[in-house]
């Protein structure tokens, strides 16, 4: 049987400073340790064009949450399912990859891919103190099911 929780977690994703910089100071300190190797300068232009490209975009879709697949709400209910809503209004219910990062500061969910099917982005939740209670209850689902799924994973298959 298999227990229920008291009352569904719901959380309502926003913006993140703290996510966009540390993404945009992540990404400044790559570009100056190119600047300093010695390599052709069309190289080092090259890979400071990806650099820039790939954190405007990392940045606009975790931390500023503006893109049409970018996560606006997560919600555990009674039964333990996981769902989540995107901008679009699209619901998606994944399983939970084992690699899931969870802490008090920071939660990682990554999430299985089905063959054949797109892979669902991971979510990064940076706790703050509109959401603390929630997302304690959220950190503690999450480490109760990862210990739930290490139980399976060390049970023998019959």
């Amino acid at each position: 049987m298999r227990p229920s929780l008291f009352h569904t977690i719901s959380i309502n994703l926003k913006p993140s400073k703290l996510l966009l910089g540390l993404i945009v100071s992540v990404s400044i300190v790559a570009c100056f340790i190119l600047l300093y190797l010695p390599i052709q300068f069309f190289v080092k232009l090259l890979a400071i064009t990806i650099i820039v490209t790939t954190s405007i975009y990392y940045s606009v879709r975790y931390a500023l949450l503006v893109l049409h697949w970018s996560w606006q709400h997560l919600e555990v209910d009674s039964k333990g399912q996981l769902k989540f809503l995107n901008q679009r209004g699209e619901t998606f219910m994944p399983a939970l990859n084992a690699s899931s990062f969870v802490h008090t500061t920071l939660c990682i969910l990554n999430f299985k891919s089905e063959p054949l099917k797109w892979a669902v982005p991971p979510v990064i939740l940076l706790t703050n103190a509109q959401h603390a209670d929630e997302l304690r209850c959220l950190r503690v689902w999450l480490r109760w099911y990862k210990q739930k799924q290490s139980d399976k994973a060390d049970s023998p298959v019959f």
